[in-house]
C-alpha cells in the first residue's frame, strides 16, 4: 500500500483501497484473527474461521459501501451472511482496514472489547452482533475485517431531538455499560456523539463504535441517576466523581438544566431555586449581592428569573413539539 500511496493521488488512493477490500470480501483467504493470545482453549470453538464461510460471496449485489472514515483509514460495507434466509437480521457491516498500522489497531482493540465475556450479554441489544475479526492478504496488501449485525439507521439529530421514550432507553444503555456487571466506559466525555447510536428496527437504542471503549476505574458514581420526564429537569450534578460520558449523554437528552443565573458583578453565585419568591431568592443568595442594595438585587433578580424561567419554557415547548412527531 506504501508503493500505491506514493504514486496515485487521493481519489485514486480510495478507489484502489475500495478495489482491494471488495476483493478481499469476495475471496477465500480471509481467515479468522485468535485476538485473546496463545493459550486459549479452542477445542469446543464452533465459530466460523473463514469469512467466505459467513457472508454470502455468491450474491454479486454485495458489497456495499457505506462509509469512509477519514480519521481512522476504516471503510465501512455492507453484505449478507450466507444464513441470511434463515435469518432475519442477514445484513451484516464489514469495517475494514488495509495495509494502515491504526487502522488495524483500532479493529483489534474493538475486538477485544466485544469478545470480552462481560460485554456478550449486551450483544443483539445495546450492542451490535459480533460476528469475528478476519485477516488475509490481497495483492500483498494485508487487509482486516470486523463483521457486525447492521443494527439500523444512525440518529438523524440529537437526542434531545428524539422521543422521550429512546431518550431515556439511550442513557438507560449507556447506564448498563457503566453498570457493575459491565464495567466499560465507551469513551471520554469529548468522545461521545450521537451519531454513535443507532435506532434499531423494533425501536430500541443499540450503541456502536467501540474503538475508545475502556474498563471502568472504580464504582460508577452515575448509574443509578434517572430523570423523571423532560418536564422536571434535574440539576447538573456538582460532583466531580460523576461519569464524564454519562453527563455528556444526559446534556445531549437536556436532562440537566444549569441553576446558575447570570447576574452582572455578582460577589458570588446566584442560585436559581424553582417555587420560591424574589424574597426568598434574595435571603438564599443575598452573599453574592454585596455590591447592589436589596432592591437593586430584587429588580436585577425579577428581571434575570423572568428570562431564565423563559429559556425553561421555551426548552419545555420543542420537547413538546418532539414528542407530538414535530422537528426542532
Amino acid at each position: 500500500m506504501e508503493e500505491l500511496r506514493d504514486s496515485a493521488s487521493d481519489g485514486d488512493m480510495e478507489e484502489l483501497r475500495d478495489i482491494v477490500l471488495r476483493k478481499a470480501l469476495s475471496s477465500h483467504c480471509m481467515s479468522r484473527l485468535n485476538i485473546q493470545g496463545a493459550g486459549r482453549d479452542d477445542s469446543q470453538d464452533t465459530r466460523v474461521h473463514m469469512l467466505h464461510d459467513l457472508i454470502d460471496i455468491t450474491d454479486h449485489s454485495y458489497p456495499k459501501h457505506l462509509h469512509t472514515s477519514d480519521d481512522t483509514d476504516l471503510i465501512l460495507y455492507l453484505h449478507k451472511l450466507k444464513s441470511a434466509k434463515r435469518d432475519e437480521s442477514g445484513t451484516v457491516i464489514c469495517k475494514m482496514a488495509v495495509s494502515t498500522i491504526g487502522g488495524v489497531k483500532i479493529l483489534q482493540h474493538e475486538a477485544k472489547i466485544y469478545e470480552a465475556p462481560n460485554t456478550q450479554p449486551l450483544h443483539g441489544n445495546i450492542m451490535p452482533k459480533y460476528f469475528g475479526l478476519f485477516e488475509g492478504t490481497v495483492e500483498g496488501q494485508t487487509v482486516t475485517c470486523m463483521v457486525l449485525e447492521f443494527c439500523g439507521e444512525v440518529l438523524s439529530g440529537r437526542l434531545r431531538e428524539q422521543k422521550e421514550s429512546f431518550r431515556k432507553a439511550a442513557i438507560r444503555a449507556f447506564q448498563e455499560l457503566h453498570s457493575e456487571r459491565i464495567h466499560l466506559v465507551k469513551g471520554d466525555r469529548g468522545d461521545y456523539k450521537y451519531q454513535d447510536i443507532i435506532r434499531r428496527p423494533d425501536g430500541t437504542p443499540c450503541l456502536v463504535d467501540f474503538s475508545r471503549a475502556r474498563p471502568h476505574i472504580g464504582k460508577c458514581h452515575d448509574a443509578e441517576f434517572e430523570f423523571e420526564d423532560y418536564k422536571t429537569p434535574t440539576h447538573w450534578p456538582t460532583s466531580d466523581l460523576v461519569c464524564g460520558e454519562l453527563l455528556a449523554v444526559a446534556d445531549d437528552a437536556w436532562v440537566f438544566v444549569g441553576d446558575m443565573l447570570n447576574i452582572p458583578d455578582a460577589s458570588g453565585p446566584i442560585y436559581y431555586y424553582q417555587g420560591i419568591s424574589l424574597e426568598e431568592h434574595w435571603e438564599r443568595n443575598k452573599e453574592g449581592f454585596v455590591r447592589y442594595t436589596k432592591e437593586e438585587a430584587l429588580t436585577l433578580l425579577e428581571s434575570v428569573i423572568e428570562k431564565y424561567e423563559e429559556t425553561l419554557n421555551k426548552r419545555r415547548m420543542a420537547l413538546d413539539k418532539v414528542e407530538e412527531g414535530e422537528s426542532i
